[in-house]
């Protein structure tokens, strides 16, 4: 017999959402550990069980149940009430990689641990935790570390179903050589991206940029050289003779064969919304290197806060 909606409601009022045993249980481990965080912020999509926001990592303290562990077999166990229960945890199953989704795409971490994990294997996941935040801790500190001189600007164009790249297979001592990549170089004291790009692009193939459309930054982090902020720019209209580059060789290449190129494997990453003409919100992607091998990467990360606090900004100009 389904329960009436009252009986339910007592029972869901009784299973404690928060301060949960395993979730405390995980905290205090990590504050004897010295680890400061966040509970349940309300900033963050999903309220992560415990956040670290300089470090960007979420975690969470799944129950077995409740997330659908081993779901198909633990489901075939509840008898009673099997329709509530089994919508109830498909929507939490769905719930969870929506958040683990949107969280990515925001530069964030994602550690999620079951219960039984934390209660049986703690010196494991607290071991794992404390190597995640050294790791992003590293990788923050080395962006916040890049300085004005190692501010570049990396430019694509492109003309019907071809783009323009760069085989860079000339310079000596080339963090780029055997691979393709657009054009571009240092940004120079009092020089903007953008005209850094068009000076770059003049000087590299002759081609005049008159158009562009900025798509996001890269900070590229490599143990084989300093860190290093790319302003990534899409040409939308340029005119000119190209003429012969001192750094490599110029050559248009289809669309659809440029991923089979060599490149960098961060490259890849972004590729795509080189090739989307919809107007999106600027990326910001964080790749680290060893020499040529692509060790982790954060993002594409479109930072949909401070967006929303420009346009609030500007209704409340608009007010006053």
């Amino acid at each position: 017999m389904a329960r009436d909606k009252e009986t339910i409601h007592r029972t869901m009022s009784a299973i404690r959402g928060k301060d949960t045993g395993i979730e405390k249980k995980l905290r205090k481990a990590l504050t004897e550990k010295g680890i400061r965080y966040r509970l349940y912020s309300s900033k963050v999509i999903g309220h992560p069980d415990i956040l670290l926001p300089r470090e960007r990592i979420a975690i969470f303290a799944d129950s077995e149940f409740w997330h659908g562990y081993h779901y198909e077999e633990n489901i075939e166990k509840v008898k009673t009430n099997r329709e509530f229960w089994v919508n109830k945890i498909k929507r939490n199953m769905a719930r969870d990689e929506e958040v683990n989704r949107v969280l990515k795409e925001q530069g964030y971490l994602v550690l999620r641990y079951w219960g039984f994990e934390i209660e049986k294997e703690l010196d494991r996941v607290i071991g794992e935790i404390l190597s995640k935040i050294r790791e992003r801790k590293a990788i923050f500190d080395a962006i916040s570390s890049i300085k004005k001189k190692d501010h570049t600007t990396l430019g694509y164009l492109f003309r019907e179903d071809e783009m323009l790249l760069l085989y860079r297979n000339k310079k000596e001592h080339d963090v780029n050589e055997g691979k393709y990549i657009g054009m571009g170089g240092h940004i120079e004291p009092g020089e903007t991206p953008l005209q850094c790009i068009k000076r770059e692009i003049k000087e590299e193939s002759g081609l005049n940029l008159k158009k562009a459309r900025y798509l996001g930054k890269l900070d590229f982090i490599n143990s084989k050289c300093d860190p290093e902020r790319i302003y990534v720019y899409k040409g939308l209209d340029y005119d000119g003779e190209m003429k012969e580059c001192d750094e490599g060789e110029l050559t248009y290449v289809k669309i659809s064969k440029a991923m089979d190129l060599p490149m960098w494997e961060g490259d890849r990453l972004f590729f795509p919304l080189l090739l989307d003409d919809r107007p999106k919100k600027p990326f910001h992607l964080i790749v680290v290197y060893d020499g040529s091998t692509l060790l982790y990467s954060i993002g594409p990360i479109y930072n949909e806060e401070k967006n929303k606090k420009k346009k609030s900004k500007k209704k409340a100009g608009k007010r006053r």
